[in-house]
C-alpha cells in the first residue's frame, strides 16, 4: 500500500487510495476557508480533526483532559505508522478490531479465563485510542466514525460485566470464583446505572444543540458537546481493569461502580436542571 505524505506544507501525496491529490486544497466557500485532506475530507482550516468525534467532548472529565496530551504523544509513533501504512480506511478498521477484541475479552470472561480477559480489555483501550489519533491524523474524522467508535464502546461496556458474571458464577462450566447471590442483581443494577447515564448525556447533549449551544456554536470540532461526569474514560478503564484482575470480588466492583456511574448521571442531571431551568 503506497506510504501517506502527512507534512501540510507537501504539495502532492499518495493517498492511499488509488490517486495522486493535493495535501491542502485551499478554497473559500460562503466566506469560510476550507482544507482538503489527503483521503478527500473537507476540513475547516484552523480546527484540529478529533477522532473521538461523540465522545472527546463529553469524556473531558478532569483526568481525561490532564492525561489526554500524555496519551497523544505516547501514542504518536504508532498512530502515525498506521497512519501511514492502514490509508484512509485506517480509523474504520481500528475501531472494527477493537470492538472484536472487546467481544473477544468478554467471551474470554465467560469462560473463566479472566487473565486473557483482562489483556484483550487493555488491547481494546489501546486501539480506543488509536483509532482517533490515526483519523486525526489522516484528516478523516467524522460524525460517522465517532458514531460508530461510540456504539462500539457501547457494546464492549455492556456484554464484558456479562461475561465477568457469566465466569465468575460457572455459568459456562468454568470454575465458580464466586458464590454470592447479589451478583447477577448488581450486574444487573450496573447495566441500569449505565442505561440511565446514556440518557443523562446523550439528552442534553441533544437540548445543547437544539439550543444552539452544542459543537458548532462553540466552534469545537466534537460532534456533541457535553459536560463531565463522575466516571470518564480513565476512570473506566480501571474500574473494568480491576473487575477482570479479582474477579472474586466482582460483587463489590459491580456495585461500587453502578454507584459512580449513577452519580455521574446525577451530577449531569443537576446540572441540566439549573441551566435549562435559568434559560427563557
Amino acid at each position: 500500500m503506497p506510504r501517506i505524505a502527512l507534512d501540510e506544507d507537501v504539495g502532492r501525496a499518495g493517498d492511499g487510495c488509488g490517486k495522486d491529490r493535493r495535501v491542502l486544497l485551499r478554497y473559500v466557500t460562503a466566506g469560510a476557508s476550507l482544507a482538503r485532506s489527503a483521503c478527500g475530507a473537507a476540513l475547516p482550516l484552523g480546527t484540529h480533526a478529533d477522532g473521538n468525534a461523540l465522545r472527546a467532548s463529553y469524556r473531558a472529565g478532569v483526568v481525561d483532559r490532564l492525561l489526554r496530551p500524555v496519551k497523544a504523544r505516547a501514542l504518536s509513533p504508532l498512530s502515525a505508522a498506521l497512519a501511514r501504512h492502514l490509508g484512509c480506511a485506517g480509523a474504520s478498521r481500528l475501531t472494527l478490531l477493537g470492538l472484536l477484541v472487546g467481544l473477544a475479552a468478554a467471551a474470554a470472561a465467560a469462560l473463566g479465563a479472566f487473565a486473557w480477559a483482562l489483556g484483550l480489555w487493555l488491547a481494546n483501550r489501546l486501539l480506543d485510542g488509536l483509532d482517533g489519533e490515526v483519523a486525526r491524523r489522516l484528516h478523516t474524522a467524522g460524525d460517522r466514525g465517532g458514531y460508530l467508535e461510540l456504539m462500539a464502546d457501547l457494546v464492549v461496556y455492556v456484554t464484558l460485566p456479562l461475561g465477568a458474571a457469566a465466569g465468575a458464577t460457572g455459568l459456562l462450566g468454568a470454575e465458580a470464583l464466586v458464590t454470592s447471590p447479589w451478583t447477577w442483581p448488581l450486574a444487573a443494577l450496573l447495566l441500569a446505572s449505565y442505561y440511565v447515564n446514556l440518557g443523562s448525556y446523550a439528552l442534553l447533549a441533544a437540548l445543547l444543540e437544539k439550543r444552539g449551544r452544542g459543537a458548532a456554536a462553540r466552534g469545537d470540532p466534537t460532534s456533541l458537546v457535553m459536560p463531565a461526569g463522575l466516571i470518564e474514560g480513565t476512570e473506566t478503564l480501571l474500574l473494568v481493569a480491576l473487575m477482570l484482575a479479582f474477579p472474586t470480588l466482582l460483587p463489590f466492583w459491580f456495585g461500587l461502580t453502578a454507584a459512580l456511574v449513577a452519580l455521574g448521571a446525577a451530577q449531569r442531571t443537576l446540572w441540566a436542571a439549573r441551566t435549562l431551568g435559568s434559560e427563557r
